[in-house]
């Protein structure tokens, strides 16, 4: 049995038109919960709930090693020290945040607009297909 070859194109251009809508939708599902995350959850949420145990670490003293005794000697912070120690976490973790999410959203609309551009250039050969059957 004998495939047509116009048959197989018609698949071929079938797929990959699918395949590209799929990518189109993940890619706009991406890019629309980026938007979301930017402009829903402040610095301050996210940093309590994902990265809270950066503030925590501030509490604790500083430990150093001393090459002369061969122990780690533990230095305690003051409370000023603390303070600047939260500060310092609460502007990395805005930065790296704001830089994840801006990242994430450049690269899925890039990705959209080259899976769109598949689709745009598959789909209307495949309904060309479809006609001449």
């Amino acid at each position: 049995m004998k495939i047509p070859m116009s048959k197989l194109y018609s698949f071929y251009l079938a797929i990959v038109s699918f395949v590209a809508l799929v990518a189109i939708a993940i890619n706009l599902w991406i890019v629309l919960t980026s938007i979301g995350q930017y402009f829903l959850i402040t610095d301050d949420e996210y940093l309590q709930n994902r990265e809270y145990y950066k503030i925590e670490q501030c509490e604790f003293g500083t430990s150093k090693f001393d090459p002369a005794t061969q122990t780690n000697v533990t230095q305690e912070r003051t409370p000023e020290e603390i303070e600047e120690c939260k500060q310092k976490v609460k502007e990395s973790v805005s930065a790296s945040r704001s830089f994840n999410l801006k990242d994430m959203f450049i690269s899925s609309w890039a990705w959209f607009i080259v899976f769109l551009a598949v689709f745009l250039f598959h789909y209307p050969k495949f309904l060309k297909t479809r006609k001449e059957d």
